[in-house]
C-alpha cells in the first residue's frame, strides 16, 4: 500500500528518505511504527544511506588496512557520526583517528598534515586541532569539522574515524525550536527552517491575543478585532485562552515554536475575561472574517470553543456560519470538546456546534504518552468523539492535547484561576482539544502556502490521507488518526481526495450569489438512500492511507445514528434544545479535568535530545536554510561534493 503511494506521490532518492522509495517500511517515531527508537545510531542509518548503499574497500594509508563502509570512503566512519555530519557538516566533532596497526601516532600526524595539499581552507587539517596523541595505538584524538573528517575518510590517510562522545551534541541548530514532545510527534520541525514558506493568515476566534507576548508573535498579529458582547472584556486578551491557542499555532519565542511560526495571526475576540461568549458573537466573528478575508489573507479560521446546546445542520445558525466560511475558501478548524467521561472506552457523541458540522475539520485530542511513535498513543480521556445528531462521525482527525505548555496573559483569567498550572510568568501547562485544534489549523495554513490552488476540501483530504493510525485507540476515537504535518506537506498530489464529496452534491447558490449548503435537500436524499455518502470515499487515493479507508468510509455517516437522534421525526420544533439557545454561552474548552493530580509519574512534555536529532534525520532537515518538503535538501551532503 505504501509502495503504491510512493509511486503516486513521487519517489525521492535523496537525503530526506535515504532510500529509493518513500514506500519502504519505516520503524521510527515520525512515521508511527514500532514506538520509541533505541537510540540515535539506528535512526540515523537510513539518512546516511544517501552517501551510498554499498560499502567499498579502500587502501587507506598505503597499508591496505582501511576499509570504507560507504562508497567513496577509504576509511571506516561510524554511521551515527556520518549522520551527524550530514546534518551539520560545518559543526565540530570530537573524534578518534586511527592509522595502521604497525604505525606510530607521530607518523600518522605527519601523513595527515602532508596530505593537506589541495585541500580547501575549511577542509585542511591543523595540528592545533589535536587534543591528544596516543601511544598504545597509532591514533590521536582531535576536534575536527565535518568537512575535514569527510576529506580524511575520502583520502584514506587514516583507517577509521570514530566519535569520542555522543554525536548528537553537535546537532543541527534550527532558527526556531521547541523541545515539547507534541511538536516532534507531529513533524512540526519541517516548519522551523529558514526555507519554510510564508503561511497565510490564521484567524483565532477566541478570547484575543495578548500583545505583550512580542517574543512569541513579533509583528505577526496583523489585526485585533473585538466582536464580543459580554463584559468584562479587557483589551488584548483578558482571559489568556486565545493567546495559548495562538502560541500553539504560530508562536515563535525561543524554545516555544508553534506548528506554523511563519503564519500571520488575526485575533477575533469573542470571549470575555472569564472565557464566556455567546453564539451570536461567534457568528459575528464569522461575518467579520467573511467580509475581511481578502484584506488580511485569512485562509484558515480556528474555533477552540463550542456551544452548549445540541445542534443540527438542519437549523443551527453557527453551523450555517462556519459552512459559509468553508464554501467561500476559508478552512475552518474546530475543537471537538472536552466533555467525554470515558473516551478511552465509550463514545460521547459530538452534538455541539461548530464541531458537529460535517464540512469543517473537527479535531480531537490524542494522549501521546511519554515517547515518540504511535504505538503507545490513545485518545485523551475527556476528548469528545462519536456521532453528531445528524449521523456524522467526529472528530475527523486528532492531534496532541495533553500537558502542553504555551503562552497566556500574565495575570489573566486562566492564570488566576489555575495558578498551579503556571510554569513560569506568562506560560502555563494546559490540556484540551482547544490546543489540539491549532496544530491542525497550522498544518492547514502550511498546506495552503505550499498549494495555493487547494481549497478547504483538498486541505481536509490531504490531512486525513496522511494521518497516522494509533493502534491502541478505539476506532473512531481519534478520527482517522493523528495529524502528521511532515507527511502532509510531502504529499505530491495535484488534488487530494475530497472527504466532503458526498456533501458537495447539495451545495447551491444563495440569493447573494454565494454558495450555501442545502440541508433540506441533503435530508431528503439521506432518508431515501443510506449510501448517499459513498462518493466521498470512492476515490482510489484513499487506499493509500495508513488507516483503513473502507472502515472509516462505512463509519463516516450512519443512518442508524441519525435515526436515533432526538429530531429524527423531523419535528424540529419539538426537539430538546431551547429556543433561547442562541443567547446561551459558548464556552472555551480548556480541560480542567486534566489537572496536575491526574498526571502519572514519569509523564513528560519533552522529547529528549536523541529523539530530536533522530527525527531531524528522518525528516531530512540537514540545513536550517532548506525546507525538505519543498526542496531536495543537500547541504553538500554527498561525499563527492564535500571532498574534492
Amino acid at each position: 500500500m505504501r509502495q503504491k503511494r510512493a509511486n503516486d506521490c513521487g519517489a525521492r532518492s535523496n537525503a530526506l528518505w535515504g532510500r529509493g522509495s518513500r514506500g519502504e517500511a519505516r520503524s521510527n517515531a515520525l512515521w508511527g511504527r514500532g514506538g520509541r527508537r533505541a537510540g540515535a545510531v539506528v535512526a540515523m542509518v537510513a539518512t546516511v544511506a544517501v552517501f551510498a548503499a554499498a560499502a567499498s574497500a579502500g587502501s587507506g594509508n598505503g597499508n591496505g588496512q582501511a576499509r570504507g563502509n560507504h562508497a567513496g570512503l577509504k576509511a571506516y566512519v561510524e554511521d551515527s557520526l556520518l549522520a551527524a555530519i550530514q546534518q551539520n557538516p560545518k559543526g565540530t566533532f570530537d573524534v578518534i583517528l586511527s592509522g595502521s596497526p604497525k604505525g606510530r601516532s607521530a607518523g600518522l600526524v605527519n601523513s595527515i598534515v602532508a596530505d593537506n595539499s589541495g585541500a580547501g581552507s575549511d577542509e585542511s587539517f591543523s595540528k592545533n586541532s589535536i587534543k591528544k596523541q596516543f601511544n598504545a595505538i597509532d591514533g590521536l584524538q582531535a576536534s575536527l569539522s565535518g568537512k575535514v573528517i569527510l576529506r580524511l575518510a575520502k583520502r584514506g590517510v587514516v583507517s577509521s574515524i570514530m566519535a569520542n562522545e555522543t554525536v548528537q551534541k553537535s546537532a543541527l541548530q534550527l532558527p526556531l525550536y521547541n523541545t515539547q514532545l507534541w511538536a516532534w510527534s507531529t513533524g512540526a520541525p519541517v516548519d522551523w527552517t529558514y526555507g519554510t514558506p510564508k503561511a497565510p493568515t490564521i484567524a483565532i476566534v477566541d478570547s484575543g491575543i495578548d500583545p505583550a507576548h512580542t517574543a512569541d508573535f513579533g509583528n505577526r498579529v496583523i489585526g485585533q478585532v473585538n466582536v464580543g458582547s459580554l463584559t468584562p472584556n479587557s483589551p488584548g486578551d483578558g482571559y489568556g485562552h486565545g493567546t495559548f491557542v495562538a502560541g500553539i499555532a504560530a508562536g515563535a519565542a525561543p524554545g516555544m515554536a508553534g506548528a506554523a511560526p511563519t503564519a500571520n495571526l488575526l485575533s477575533v475576540d469573542v470571549m470575555n475575561d472569564n472565557g464566556q461568549s455567546t453564539v451570536g458573537d461567534v457568528i459575528k466573528a464569522c461575518d467579520w472574517i467573511l467580509a475581511n478575508k481578502s484584506t488580511y489573507n485569512i485562509q484558515v479560521a480556528n474555533f477552540s470553543l463550542h456551544a452548549t446546546n445540541r445542534a443540527s445542520v438542519m437549523f443551527d445558525p453557527l453551523d450555517a456560519a462556519v459552512e459559509k466560511l468553508w464554501l467561500n475558501g476559508v478552512t475552518v478548524v474546530a475543537a471537538a470538546g472536552n466533555y467525554a467521561t470515558d473516551a478511552v472506552n465509550t463514545p460521547s457523541g459530538v452534538p455541539f456546534a461548530p464541531g458537529n458540522d460535517p464540512f469543517v475539520i473537527t479535531v480531537g485530542a490524542a494522549d501521546i504518552g511519554t515517547k515518540l511513535g504511535l504505538g503507545d498513543d490513545t485518545v485523551a480521556p475527556w476528548s469528545a468523539w462519536g456521532y453528531t445528531g445528524d449521523g456524522f462521525m467526529k472528530p475527523d482527525i486528532s492531534a496532541p492535547g495533553r500537558y502542553m505548555i504555551g503562552p497566556v496573559t500574565q495575570g489573566g483569567g486562566l492564570a488566576l484561576s489555575r495558578p498551579d498550572k503556571v510554569v513560569k510568568p506568562g506560560y502555563m501547562q494546559l490540556s484540551g482539544t482547544s490546543f489540539s485544534a491549532p496544530i491542525v489549523a497550522a498544518a492547514a495554513a502550511m498546506l495552503k502556502a505550499q498549494h495555493p490552488q487547494w481549497g478547504p476540501d483538498q486541505i481536509k483530504g490531504a490531512l486525513m490521507l496522511t494521518a497516522g493510525a494509533a493502534p491502541l485507540a478505539k476506532p473512531g476515537s481519534l478520527g482517522v488518526g493523528e495529524v502528521n504535518i511532515a507527511t502532509a506537506r510531502m504529499l505530491h498530489m495535484s488534488s487530494p481526495p475530497n472527504p466532503n464529496a458526498g456533501l458537495d452534491h447539495f451545495i447551491t447558490s444563495a440569493t447573494d450569489g454565494t454558495q450555501v449548503f442545502d440541508a433540506a435537500a441533503w435530508q431528503s436524499a439521506a432518508k431515501a438512500n443510506a449510501a448517499w455518502n459513498d462518493a466521498a470515499w470512492a476515490d482510489a487515493a484513499w487506499s493509500d492511507a495508513a488507516w483503513a479507508d473502507a472502515a472509516w468510509g462505512d463509519a463516516a455517516w450512519a443512518d442508524a445514528a441519525w435515526s436515533d437522534a432526538a429530531w429524527a421525526s423531523a419535528a424540529w420544533g419539538d426537539a430538546a434544545w431551547s429556543d433561547a439557545a442562541w443567547s446561551d454561552a459558548a464556552w472555551s474548552d480548556a480541560a480542567w479535568a486534566d489537572g496536575a493530580t491526574s498526571e502519572a509519574t514519569g509523564d513528560t512534555t519533552d522529547a529528549d535530545q536523541t529523539e530530536q536529532d533522530s527525527t531531524l534525520a528522518d525528516l531530512g532537515i540537514v540545513d536550517p536554510s532548506c525546507d525538505p518538503t519543498v526542496s531536495i535538501c543537500q547541504v553538500t551532503n554527498a561525499v563527492d561534493s564535500l571532498v574534492p
